[in-house]
C-alpha cells in the first residue's frame, strides 16, 4: 500500500513589495511508498483548495525529493487544472488543502494518498493584493509600533532581522469564529447563536442594487447619503425601516409617515419588507440569495450589548482604518492578536486604533465592527447627523405602542458639563421614516 506520512504544512515568509504580491505559498511533505522513504526521486502531486467541500482551485506539479525524502512545492505556481489562484477570497471562509501524491512521478493519484488539511494560516501578502487601503506604512507598523521591543519576535523571526525588509508579510490565522461568510459567533440567548454579515448593507437608487462593501469599516459618507433621490447613481447606507422594495417602497420613498415602512407589521423577519428578503445582496465575488440574512431583533441587540456574560468588557469604541465605530468581541474570543490592544469602557475613539493590517487580524478572530455613520432624517435638504460620533442601527422589531415606530440600537459619545461619556443604548424607539444603518445577521448552530 502506498501512503504519505509526516505531512507538514509550511507557509513561507517571502520578501516582496505590495506591487508584486507573490501568488503562492509553500508546502512540504515527506513522501513514502510502502513505508519506504522516496529519496532523490521525481514525484507528482495534485493540490486542490476546497471551500466548504467545493474546489475553488486545482493544480498539478512534479518535483524531486531530497536525500531525506522531503518534497517541496509552491502552490500557486503549478500547472492549473481549474480555477484562478489570484481570485481566491481568502477572507471569505475556511479553506482546506486536498493533497494527492503519485510517488512514481506521474498523475496516477490513489485515494490512499489523499490528505486534507485545514489552511489555518494563509500568507498575508496574498490578501494585501486585494486590499488597496493597505499601504506600505501599514505593513511596517507591526515592526515599528512602540509596543514592540527589539527582543520581540514575529513568526519566530527576530525584529532586528526584519528591519530591512521592504514589506512585512503577515500570516492570517483562521479561527472558529468564521461561519459561512459571517463574522463572529455570539450568543443571543442561552440557546441561540448568530453571526454578523461582512459589512453594513448599501443601496443604489438608480438601479435598485444592494451590496455589502468590501470592509466592515466602509461607509457611504455624508455627501453621498445627502444625495438621496430616485435615480441617484451613488451608494447610500442610511435606510428607513423596512424599505426593501416590497410594494414599490424603497429608501428613496418620500413619505414622512412611519407606518408606511413595513406596513404596520409586528416585525420585519420573514416578511418581504425586510431589506434582504426580496433582494440579492452582493459582497465581493459572492451574491447572497434573498433571505440569506435577516435583521437583528431588539432582544438580540440587548442581549449582545448588555446581557450576555461580560458584555460591557466585550465592546469598545475604536477607530478602524480612520473610521470611528464600535467593536464587539465574539463569545469565543481567543485573545488579542500580536501588537493589538483592546480597552473597553473608553470614552474616546483613540484608545483602540487599528490600521488595516491590525484590524484584519482582529476580524479573522471574530471581531465585529459597526461604523458610527450617524443618521439621516427626511427633512429638506437631507443632512446626516452625528457622523463619526454616533451609530444608529435598526432592529427588526416594531414598537409595541405605535405601528409608526420601531426599535434601534445606538452607541457613541455624549457630551455634558463633565465632558464626554460613552453611551451604548441597545434598545431605543423612533419613527420608521428615520434613516439608520443596517447590519444583518444569520442564525448558526451551537457547536459546543
Amino acid at each position: 500500500m502506498k501512503n504519505i506520512i509526516s505531512l507538514l504544512l509550511a507557509f513561507c515568509v517571502t520578501v516582496a513589495t505590495f506591487a508584486q504580491v507573490p501568488q503562492s505559498f509553500g508546502f512540504q511533505t515527506v513522501v513514502r511508498n510502502n513505508n519506504r522513504v522516496i529519496t532523490n526521486s521525481t514525484v507528482g502531486a495534485r493540490f486542490t483548495i476546497l471551500k466548504r467541500g467545493t474546489s475553488v482551485y486545482c493544480e498539478q506539479q512534479t518535483v524531486t525529493t531530497n536525500a531525506n525524502g522531503v518534497a517541496y512545492f509552491e502552490i500557486g505556481k503549478g500547472t492549473v487544472v481549474s480555477g484562478v489562484f489570484a481570485d481566491i477570497e481568502w477572507l471569505s471562509a475556511r479553506f482546506f488543502l486536498k493533497t494527492e501524491i503519485d510517488p512514481n512521478g506521474g498523475t496516477n493519484y490513489s485515494t490512499t494518498e489523499t490528505v486534507e488539511i485545514e489552511l489555518k494560516s494563509v500568507p498575508y501578502a496574498m490578501l494585501s493584493g486585494k486590499a488597496n487601503t493597505f499601504t506600505k506604512i501599514d505593513s511596517l507598523m507591526a515592526l515599528y509600533n512602540n509596543r514592540l521591543s527589539a527582543t520581540d519576535s514575529l513568526l519566530g523571526i527576530n525584529i532586528n532581522r526584519l528591519r530591512a525588509i521592504d514589506s512585512l508579510i503577515l500570516i492570517r490565522l483562521y479561527s472558529d469564529s468564521v461561519f459561512y461568510d459571517g463574522i463572529g459567533r455570539l450568543a443571543t440567548s442561552d440557546t441561540t447563536f448568530i453571526t454578523f454579515s461582512p459589512a453594513n448593507i448599501w443601496f443604489r437608487p438608480s438601479d435598485t442594487s444592494w451590496i455589502m462593501p468590501s470592509h466592515q469599516w466602509d461607509t457611504a459618507g455624508q455627501v453621498s447619503n445627502s444625495q438621496l433621490a430616485v435615480g441617484y447613481a451613488g451608494w447610500i447606507d442610511m435606510l428607513s425601516w423596512g424599505s426593501s422594495g416590497c410594494g414599490g417602497v424603497f429608501p428613496t420613498d418620500t413619505s414622512f409617515t412611519g407606518n408606511h415602512y413595513g406596513n404596520g407589521l409586528s416585525s420585519l423577519n420573514g416578511t418581504c419588507y425586510d431589506w434582504p428578503f426580496i433582494n440579492n445582496i452582493k459582497h465581493r465575488s459572492t451574491t447572497y440569495p434573498p433571505d440569506t440574512w435577516r435583521t437583528p431583533t431588539d432582544a438580540e441587540w440587548r442581549y449582545i450589548l448588555s446581557q450576555r456574560p461580560g458584555a460591557a468588557n466585550k465592546r469598545c469604541l475604536a477607530s478602524v482604518n480612520g473610521i470611528n465605530g464600535l467593536v464587539i468581541l465574539p463569545d469565543d474570543w481567543p485573545g488579542m492578536p500580536f501588537g493589538c490592544t483592546f480597552r473597553p469602557q473608553s470614552a474616546n475613539w483613540t484608545d483602540n486604533v487599528y490600521n488595516g493590517i491590525f484590524w484584519t487580524a482582529m476580524e479573522t478572530r471574530g471581531a465585529v465592527f459597526l461604523p458610527a455613520a450617524g443618521y439621516l432624517h427626511r427633512s429638506v435638504p437631507y443632512h446626516c447627523h452625528d457622523q463619526g460620533m454616533q451609530g444608529f442601527y435598526w432592529s427588526e422589531t416594531t414598537s409595541a405602542t405605535s405601528d409608526a415606530d420601531a426599535y434601534y440600537m445606538n452607541f457613541g459619545l455624549m457630551y455634558g458639563f463633565s465632558g464626554a461619556r460613552l453611551v451604548v443604548a441597545p434598545s431605543n424607539v423612533c419613527s420608521r421614516d428615520y434613516f439608520h444603518s443596517v447590519r444583518l445577521v444569520k442564525d448558526i448552530q451551537n457547536e459546543d
